[in-house]
């Protein structure tokens, strides 16, 4: 019988190539901070609290620090997403960047796009052009908030 180690779990080679990205980057000069997320939830917008909507990323008390420093050190105004969906589970590596400060993010996490939310979150992104990253640590503590203008790039159309 064989163990499953991880590495070829959809979830093991989405962790693997973000921290080779993480490492590529590093080797070019840039500062990298990787979010290896728990849990992802997607948060649909609602009359309340309608800029909470996007991607609700539970961090590591670890990162905490670290990703504090880098967003208030970053402009962050470019993104790009790297996925790979398995049935219903979408696996997402999110890299937002500052290049003139060489600073950069990964997100790393899963959503379940089998929930409604997931749903609603991706018909609001799509319509409104924009979608939106928060990173949180379990005690709802706020870490940081990056925005993205092609949410097609992040979540399908029809999950």
């Amino acid at each position: 019988m064989s163990v499953d180690t991880g590495e070829t779990s959809p979830w093991g080679r989405t962790v693997r190539e973000a921290n080779e990205m993480a490492d590529e980057l590093r080797t070019d000069g840039w500062e990298v901070v990787v979010v290896r997320a728990g849990h992802v939830a997607p948060l649909p917008p609602d009359a309340d609290e309608a800029d909470r909507a996007g991607l609700v990323y539970l961090a590591p008390d670890g990162v905490a620090e670290s990703l504090s420093a880098a967003a208030e050190r970053g402009a962050f105004d470019r993104s790009a997403a790297f996925r790979r969906r398995v049935g219903t589970d979408l696996f997402l590596v999110t890299r937002v960047s500052d290049p003139e400060r060489r600073l950069a993010v990964l997100l790393v996490g899963a959503v379940d796009l089998n929930r409604p939310a997931a749903a609603d979150l991706a018909a609001a992104a799509h319509e409104r052009g924009r979608l939106r990253s928060h990173v949180e640590l379990i005690d709802g503590t706020h870490l940081a908030t990056f925005g993205h203008d092609h949410p097609e790039d992040f979540l399908p159309e029809d999950p």
